[in-house]
């Protein structure tokens, strides 16, 4: 690996040998970079291995976007990164020194892509969207490290010495950069059906770009420009898909979605192998193939809070469509008969994960149908509540070790999960950024701007589609926004950044999540330490270690 991560040429042969199909990706060729890169398949093909380091940074493992939140906790198989923040965890943790390196590897593709479609005018679209995803991939580096170098031209050689930069500059050469992809005379596609990155996704990025500016400078500008950005993306329109149909087979290329990683059984080498993990990762362990469930790591299990979070505020939780259609509360003789029709109603229910305000109906609910007569009950009541005088506890629900918490069906590909069972089998698209989103940013910063009736307005765009109870003005503040994102957003990759965005890690994390011990997060663990590979490698680096971390 050279210097600060930078895929040299001969490297990037490699890397575009080694990634499975994306946006048909293809490069077999053993001819020199100029000769290949300057045929339009070549170029092609280039392209589609900058988009392709998108399926490396997500597909995999979670750990870094959900991990050691207030909503996640370590299932049956532990997950180190679940506890970021124990003595031992160090800037050669190597959770965190892949995560930068993958995203300096997929910075230096789109610089690739950058170089290599030069002035031609009949690759300026395919420069935009490397520009556009070299953007994104610095919006994470940011949000997670804080300022790091920032590398924006192509390399042929080893860099031995790139100063790091402040997190305030990163945000503004983001800003920049999406300010003018997001423009009226960019090339770029106003959507897209294919994933590529677009005006309305520079625009999307662009809000939350100056939204995580604004906690810097505590800039009123940064907020307003926020809002501007948002509202230019699509925020304040009705959002008219059930919650529940954008999160199935049927709602991917969903005009809400503004960017999304493409997952296609016509463009993989091998399904079982080069889906994604979505499915898998949040969940407890639901035995083996045998017993005709869907496969589960069971290494994040949704917390005993991620249910009460519905439980919030002036919420009425009965109404809201988000809570099932987030967690299978069902769990039946099969799994996946909750997925068909025929066997919905008639397949034995063997677990029902019951919410803390649905305990008084038990008896109605099993009475309602043959198939529950003989269901165990788990009672999901808030952590420290007792049940029949047993003290609750997310450990001890999970000491069962199978089926203890109720399974995320959020992600489920009824199209491949049954039929392949394996951790990496779904073929299901990732969302990276959609409109219910958008509008929560607006919302976040008009309760910056102190605009309450503003807010709530954004808010309910949201809670309308859902059915939930509407929100109030008085209601809106940090923590509101926060939980609406739980209940919206849970498990798309942006929980831990939510936290240290709005400085609420310690609190929410120490008092819901059971791995955490309160007064383990101090205010070092607010960003990740740069890794120690990148320091060895970076002269520059050297005495720039991020404050509290060796």
């Amino acid at each position: 690996m050279k210097k600060l991560y930078t895929v040299v040429t001969v490297f990037l042969f490699a890397i575009l040998a080694g990634c499975s199909d994306f946006l048909e990706q293809d490069n077999k060729s053993n001819v020199p970079g100029a000769d290949y890169y300057n045929t339009s398949a070549g170029f092609e093909s280039l392209c589609n291995a900058a988009y392709g380091s998108l399926r490396t940074i997500y597909s995999d493992a979670p750990w870094l976007f959900e991990g050691g939140t207030d909503l996640f906790a370590s299932g049956r198989t532990s997950v180190q990164v679940c506890n970021l923040y124990g003595q031992n965890y160090s800037s050669a943790e190597e959770n965190v020194t892949t995560f930068y390196k993958e995203h300096y590897k997929a910075v230096s593709l789109a610089n690739e892509v950058i170089y290599w479609g030069g002035e031609d005018d009949s690759r300026a679209e395919r420069v935009a969207e490397a520009r556009g995803l070299r953007a994104f991939y610095y919006l994470n580096l940011v949000q997670q490290f804080g300022g790091v170098p920032l590398v924006t031209t192509r390399t042929t050689s080893p860099i031995t010495s790139v100063q790091r930069e402040s997190a305030e500059s990163i945000f503004q050469f983001i800003i920049d950069e999406l300010t003018e992809l997001a423009s009226s005379s960019s090339v770029l596609a106003e959507k897209s059906s294919d994933g590529r990155f677009t005006k309305v996704a520079a625009k999307h990025y662009l809000a939350k770009a100056y939204l995580c500016k604004g906690y810097l400078t505590h800039d009123e500008k940064d907020f307003n420009a926020a809002v501007t950005s948002a509202k230019s993306a699509g925020a304040g329109a009705p959002l008219t898909t059930p919650f529940t149909t954008l999160f199935s087979n049927q709602g991917e290329r969903n005009e809400e979605i503004l960017f999304f990683i493409d997952y296609n059984v016509a463009t993989v080498a091998d399904v079982q192998k080069d889906g994604n993990r979505q499915q898998a990762d949040y969940g407890p362990y639901l035995k083996g193939a045998e017993a005709g469930h869907k496969y589960t790591s069971s290494t994040l299990t949704p917390t005993l809070w991620m249910h009460e979070v519905f439980n919030t505020n002036t919420d009425n939780p009965a109404q809201d469509e988000r809570y099932e259609g987030t967690f299978m509360l069902e769990l039946r003789q099969s799994y996946w008969d909750y997925y068909d029709e025929k066997k919905k109603n008639t397949s034995e229910v063997i677990y029902y994960y019951c919410p803390s305000w649905e305990i008084a109906n038990i008896a109605s609910w099993r009475s309602a149908l043959d198939s529950r007569k003989n269901a165990i009950i788990v009672e999901m009541l808030p952590e420290g509540n007792n049940i029949s005088n047993e003290q609750t506890s997310y450990q001890a629900k999970m000491s069962a070790d199978i089926c203890g918490v109720a399974p995320f069906r959020k992600f489920d590909d009824i199209e491949n999960g049954k039929q392949y069972f394996k951790i990496t089998s779904s073929m299901r698209d990732i969302y990276l950024a959609r409109l219910a989103e958008t509008n929560l940013i607006a919302a976040e910063a008009y309760i910056k701007l102190n605009k309450p009736e503003e807010a709530v307005s954004y808010i309910n765009i949201v809670r309308n589609r859902a059915k939930a109870t509407p929100a109030v003005a008085s209601e809106m503040n940090i923590d509101y926004i926060l939980n609406e994102r739980a209940r919206e957003l849970a498990g798309e990759y942006h929980r831990w950044t939510d936290l240290t965005r709005t400085g609420k890690l310690a609190e929410y994390v120490e008092a819901h999540n059971p791995d955490i011990p309160v007064g383990r997060i101090t205010t070092k663990f607010y960003l990740r330490p740069i890794p120690l590979a990148a320091i060895e490698l970076n002269l520059a680096l050297k005495g720039h270690q991020n404050e509290g971390w060796d």
